[in-house]
């Protein structure tokens, strides 16, 4: 099995109607990742605010960012890759049930809508773990289970917040700290029985 860390930045909290603006993704299991940065589908302009908060500005994605279909078929060809290779792939997100994993199912409806239909045994044999919510099992007297938080918890500092590969590295060691936990609590910490858990307890 595969266990990828991943990450979008995006132009905003809308999960139907904002843009991906950057992809962060690593395998724990190799250490490769790969990140891009995506220009806009709907092809509007991002906000002060968020050019403020993740850095990515209009300027540096009409320069440096992929379009749409290139950004995302190279992702999926990743992911496509670890899924052949490892025969299963766990997607692992801070907030990924609420946020990151509806983005990459949009991105996956996307692609079958340029006809790419290669991705979808990949999409439909994906676990998901999502830290929030081991987060919330592990530390249910804090208030906070913001990525923030956890990393301060756990003295984890994150050199580039905001931006997808600084969020995934970040998230990587944070996932370190609470499979750990996990460990010690639990016998059984495979993907299946750690949703079970986060939905149940």
């Amino acid at each position: 099995m595969a266990t990828l860390i991943y990450d979008f930045e995006t132009s905003g909290l809308n999960t139907c109607h904002d843009d991906i603006i950057e992809i962060g993704c690593r395998c724990l299991e190799t250490s490769e990742y790969f990140t891009c940065l995506v220009q806009p589908l709907s092809d509007k302009l991002l906000s002060e605010k968020i050019e403020s908060i993740t850095g990515i500005t209009n300027k540096l994605l009409k320069k440096e960012g992929k379009t749409p279909k290139e950004s995302f078929k190279l992702f999926f060809d990743l992911l496509k890759h670890y899924h052949d290779t490892y025969e299963s792939i766990t997607m692992i997100a801070h907030n990924g049930r609420s946020f990151d994993d509806i983005f990459l199912r949009r991105i996956h409806r996307y692609l079958q809508g340029e006809e790419h239909f290669e991705y979808d045994i990949v999409i439909n044999n994906i676990k998901y773990i999502d830290t929030l919510a081991v987060s919330r099992l592990l530390h249910p007297e804090r208030l906070s289970h913001s990525m923030k938080s956890m990393c301060m918890i756990y003295n984890i500092i994150n050199e580039n917040e905001h931006r997808a590969m600084g969020d995934v590295d970040a998230l990587a060691k944070l996932w370190s700290e609470l499979l750990k936990k996990l460990t010690l609590k639990y016998t059984d910490t495979s993907p299946t029985y750690i949703n079970y858990l986060t939905y149940h307890e």
